[in-house]
Protein backbone atom coordinates (compact mmCIF):
# COMPACT_ATOMS: atom_id res chain seq x y z
CA UNK A 1 0.00 0.00 0.00
CA UNK A 2 1.37 3.45 -0.98
CA UNK A 3 2.04 6.21 1.48
CA UNK A 4 -0.45 9.03 1.80
CA UNK A 5 0.59 12.35 0.30
CA UNK A 6 2.28 14.53 2.85
CA UNK A 7 1.64 17.85 1.14
CA UNK A 8 -1.24 20.03 0.05
CA UNK A 9 -1.76 19.29 -3.64
CA UNK A 10 -3.75 22.49 -4.20
CA UNK A 11 -1.07 24.65 -2.59
CA UNK A 12 1.62 22.91 -4.64
CA UNK A 13 -0.35 23.45 -7.84
CA UNK A 14 -0.86 27.11 -6.96
CA UNK A 15 2.88 27.55 -6.39
CA UNK A 16 3.68 25.73 -9.64
CA UNK A 17 1.21 27.94 -11.51
CA UNK A 18 2.87 31.07 -10.20
CA UNK A 19 6.33 29.73 -11.07
CA UNK A 20 5.36 28.84 -14.65
CA UNK A 21 3.52 32.15 -14.98
CA UNK A 22 6.58 34.08 -13.86
CA UNK A 23 9.28 32.08 -15.65
CA UNK A 24 7.53 30.28 -18.49
CA UNK A 25 7.69 26.58 -19.26
CA UNK A 26 11.29 26.53 -20.45
CA UNK A 27 12.46 28.97 -17.77
CA UNK A 28 11.01 26.97 -14.88
CA UNK A 29 13.43 24.22 -13.97
CA UNK A 30 12.45 21.23 -11.87
CA UNK A 31 14.57 22.71 -9.11
CA UNK A 32 12.56 25.94 -9.34
CA UNK A 33 9.32 23.98 -9.15
CA UNK A 34 10.37 21.83 -6.20
CA UNK A 35 11.63 24.91 -4.35
CA UNK A 36 8.44 26.88 -5.05
CA UNK A 37 6.11 24.04 -4.12
CA UNK A 38 8.14 22.70 -1.21
CA UNK A 39 7.60 19.23 -2.66
CA UNK A 40 10.33 16.79 -3.62
CA UNK A 41 10.79 15.84 -7.27
CA UNK A 42 9.50 12.28 -6.87
CA UNK A 43 6.42 13.39 -4.92
CA UNK A 44 5.73 16.11 -7.49
CA UNK A 45 5.89 13.54 -10.29
CA UNK A 46 3.71 11.09 -8.40
CA UNK A 47 1.07 13.77 -7.86
CA UNK A 48 1.10 15.42 -11.28
CA UNK A 49 3.06 13.27 -13.70
CA UNK A 50 5.82 14.96 -15.64
CA UNK A 51 6.63 18.66 -16.04
CA UNK A 52 4.32 18.91 -19.05
CA UNK A 53 1.33 17.58 -17.10
CA UNK A 54 2.10 19.92 -14.21
CA UNK A 55 2.19 22.82 -16.67
CA UNK A 56 -1.18 21.83 -18.12
CA UNK A 57 -2.65 21.55 -14.62
CA UNK A 58 -1.23 25.02 -13.87
CA UNK A 59 -2.94 26.42 -16.99
CA UNK A 60 -6.20 24.84 -15.86
CA UNK A 61 -5.78 26.39 -12.41
CA UNK A 62 -5.14 29.81 -13.96
CA UNK A 63 -8.31 29.47 -16.04
CA UNK A 64 -10.29 28.62 -12.89
CA UNK A 65 -8.92 31.67 -11.06
CA UNK A 66 -9.11 34.28 -13.78
CA UNK A 67 -11.44 33.18 -16.57
CA UNK A 68 -14.32 31.44 -14.83
CA UNK A 69 -15.09 34.47 -12.61
CA UNK A 70 -15.11 36.65 -15.73
CA UNK A 71 -17.53 34.28 -17.46
CA UNK A 72 -19.76 34.25 -14.36
CA UNK A 73 -19.77 38.06 -14.21
CA UNK A 74 -20.83 38.26 -17.84
CA UNK A 75 -23.74 35.91 -17.22
CA UNK A 76 -24.93 37.76 -14.12
CA UNK A 77 -25.80 41.21 -15.48
CA UNK A 78 -28.19 42.19 -18.26
CA UNK A 79 -25.98 45.14 -19.28
CA UNK A 80 -22.87 43.69 -20.89
CA UNK A 81 -21.05 47.01 -20.59
CA UNK A 82 -21.51 47.13 -16.82
CA UNK A 83 -20.71 43.44 -16.39
CA UNK A 84 -17.54 43.58 -18.46
CA UNK A 85 -16.26 46.74 -16.83
CA UNK A 86 -16.92 45.31 -13.34
CA UNK A 87 -15.16 42.07 -14.27
CA UNK A 88 -12.15 43.58 -16.04
CA UNK A 89 -11.30 46.51 -13.77
CA UNK A 90 -10.23 44.31 -10.84
CA UNK A 91 -7.94 42.37 -13.18
CA UNK A 92 -6.40 45.59 -14.45
CA UNK A 93 -6.09 47.02 -10.95
CA UNK A 94 -4.62 43.82 -9.54
CA UNK A 95 -2.21 43.27 -12.38
CA UNK A 96 -1.03 46.84 -12.63
CA UNK A 97 -0.66 47.22 -8.91
CA UNK A 98 1.26 44.15 -7.84
CA UNK A 99 1.43 41.52 -10.57
CA UNK A 100 3.02 42.76 -13.78
CA UNK A 101 3.25 39.33 -15.40
CA UNK A 102 0.27 39.82 -17.68
CA UNK A 103 -1.86 36.88 -18.76
CA UNK A 104 -0.49 33.37 -18.25
CA UNK A 105 -2.62 32.05 -21.14
CA UNK A 106 -1.11 34.58 -23.54
CA UNK A 107 2.37 33.71 -22.34
CA UNK A 108 1.57 30.01 -22.81
CA UNK A 109 0.25 30.68 -26.31
CA UNK A 110 3.39 32.59 -27.25
CA UNK A 111 5.80 30.08 -25.75
CA UNK A 112 4.19 26.68 -26.20
CA UNK A 113 1.05 26.63 -28.38
CA UNK A 114 2.96 26.35 -31.65
CA UNK A 115 4.58 23.09 -30.60
CA UNK A 116 2.23 21.68 -27.97
CA UNK A 117 -1.30 20.75 -29.04
CA UNK A 118 -2.51 20.34 -25.44
CA UNK A 119 -1.47 23.91 -24.60
CA UNK A 120 -2.97 25.19 -27.85
CA UNK A 121 -6.23 23.40 -27.06
CA UNK A 122 -6.47 24.95 -23.60
CA UNK A 123 -5.65 28.45 -24.82
CA UNK A 124 -8.07 28.19 -27.73
CA UNK A 125 -10.84 26.86 -25.49
CA UNK A 126 -10.37 29.67 -22.96
CA UNK A 127 -10.46 32.40 -25.60
CA UNK A 128 -13.41 30.78 -27.41
CA UNK A 129 -15.30 30.47 -24.13
CA UNK A 130 -14.74 34.14 -23.40
CA UNK A 131 -15.86 35.10 -26.90
CA UNK A 132 -19.03 33.03 -26.55
CA UNK A 133 -19.79 34.55 -23.13
CA UNK A 134 -19.30 38.06 -24.52
CA UNK A 135 -21.55 37.33 -27.50
CA UNK A 136 -24.30 35.89 -25.30
CA UNK A 137 -24.08 38.80 -22.87
CA UNK A 138 -24.30 41.31 -25.73
CA UNK A 139 -27.30 39.45 -27.15
CA UNK A 140 -29.06 39.66 -23.77
CA UNK A 141 -28.29 43.37 -23.63
CA UNK A 142 -29.61 43.85 -27.14
CA UNK A 143 -32.83 42.01 -26.24
CA UNK A 144 -33.61 44.68 -23.61
CA UNK A 145 -32.57 47.60 -25.81
CA UNK A 146 -29.13 48.32 -24.31
CA UNK A 147 -27.16 47.49 -27.46
CA UNK A 148 -27.79 48.98 -30.89
CA UNK A 149 -29.27 46.70 -33.56
CA UNK A 150 -26.61 47.84 -36.02
CA UNK A 151 -23.69 46.35 -34.09
CA UNK A 152 -22.18 43.10 -35.41
CA UNK A 153 -22.17 41.28 -32.07
CA UNK A 154 -20.03 38.35 -33.18
CA UNK A 155 -17.43 40.77 -34.54
CA UNK A 156 -17.64 42.85 -31.38
CA UNK A 157 -17.13 39.77 -29.19
CA UNK A 158 -14.05 38.70 -31.18
CA UNK A 159 -12.63 42.23 -31.05
CA UNK A 160 -13.28 42.48 -27.33
CA UNK A 161 -11.42 39.22 -26.63
CA UNK A 162 -8.50 40.64 -28.60
CA UNK A 163 -8.79 43.92 -26.68
CA UNK A 164 -8.81 42.19 -23.29
CA UNK A 165 -5.82 40.03 -24.22
CA UNK A 166 -4.03 43.05 -25.65
CA UNK A 167 -4.66 44.89 -22.41
CA UNK A 168 -3.01 42.04 -20.50
CA UNK A 169 0.04 42.21 -22.79
CA UNK A 170 0.19 45.98 -22.44
CA UNK A 171 0.00 45.83 -18.65
CA UNK A 172 2.83 43.31 -18.60
CA UNK A 173 4.80 45.86 -20.61
CA UNK A 174 4.16 48.55 -18.03
CA UNK A 175 1.45 50.55 -19.78
CA UNK A 176 -0.44 52.74 -17.33
CA UNK A 177 -3.92 51.96 -16.03
CA UNK A 178 -5.51 54.98 -17.74
CA UNK A 179 -4.48 53.75 -21.19
CA UNK A 180 -5.85 50.29 -20.45
CA UNK A 181 -9.17 51.71 -19.26
CA UNK A 182 -9.46 53.85 -22.41
CA UNK A 183 -8.98 50.73 -24.54
CA UNK A 184 -11.74 48.92 -22.63
CA UNK A 185 -14.08 51.90 -22.75
CA UNK A 186 -13.57 52.22 -26.51
CA UNK A 187 -14.56 48.59 -27.02
CA UNK A 188 -17.62 49.08 -24.83
CA UNK A 189 -18.64 52.29 -26.64
CA UNK A 190 -18.93 50.33 -29.87
CA UNK A 191 -22.07 48.67 -28.53
CA UNK A 192 -24.08 51.87 -28.63
CA UNK A 193 -22.94 54.04 -31.54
Amino acid sequence: MGRAREFDVDAALEAAMRTFWERGYEGASLSDLTEATGVGRQSLYLAFGDKQKLYLAALDRYREHFYLPLLEALSGNVDVRVALREAILPLVDGSCADDPRGCFLIAAAAERAGEDSAVRSRVTAAFAGLETALLEAAQRSRAVGLVADTVDLAGWAALTVATIQGMRVMEAGGIDRGTLIRALDTALAMLHP
